[in-house]
């Protein structure tokens, strides 16, 4: 156990690496609504707003999470506390991945290419209401096929 975890009262595991169920499907609403409504609209800011939210939280390593933040300070106060958590990490390479499509659509915005980056953008922005409607989340689907290769050896 680290010093962090001690000082905590609990294992790394269980302070750091698991995650509200509820969070990540507030994250890909919010994610979907604004990309969607970035490519119909034809506003780039929009997706530029995605690309810097999901970027920051990415390169501080979700130390800056607007998206957590929000859930934790608006949310839960009003739904509660979850009555079981999920291990984040498989979520976290999902909002990865969302980092990833919607910096590249921005790119492709900046450079004036409309139709591919809104398309990159409605991409993820449709992956993410996926996720938050049904559940179903494919990025964090791909972690754990990567990971059973990797428990196998394959990777």
């Amino acid at each position: 156990m680290n010093d962090l975890a001690a000082s905590a009262g609990g294992s790394i595991e269980s302070r750091v690496d698991l995650v509200d169920p509820r969070a990540p499907r507030f994250g890909q609403a919010i994610t979907a609504t604004l990309l969607l409504a970035g490519a119909a609209a034809g506003a780039p800011a929009l997706v530029y707003a995605v690309a810097a939210i999901l970027g920051l939280a990415a390169l501080t390593r979700w130390r800056l999470d607007l998206y957590a933040v929000t859930w934790r300070r608006l949310a839960i106060p009003i739904v509660g506390a979850p009555p079981e958590r999920e291990p984040a990490t498989p979520h976290r390479f999902a909002k990865l991945l969302g980092a990833g499509g919607s910096l590249i659509a921005s790119l492709l915005l900046v450079l004036g290419l409309f139709l591919p980056g809104f398309a990159i953008a409605a991409f993820v922005g449709l992956l993410a209401a996926l996720g938050a409607t049904t559940g179903f989340c494919l990025g964090c689907q791909m972690y754990r096929q990567v990971s059973v290769l990797r428990r196998r050896g394959v990777l």
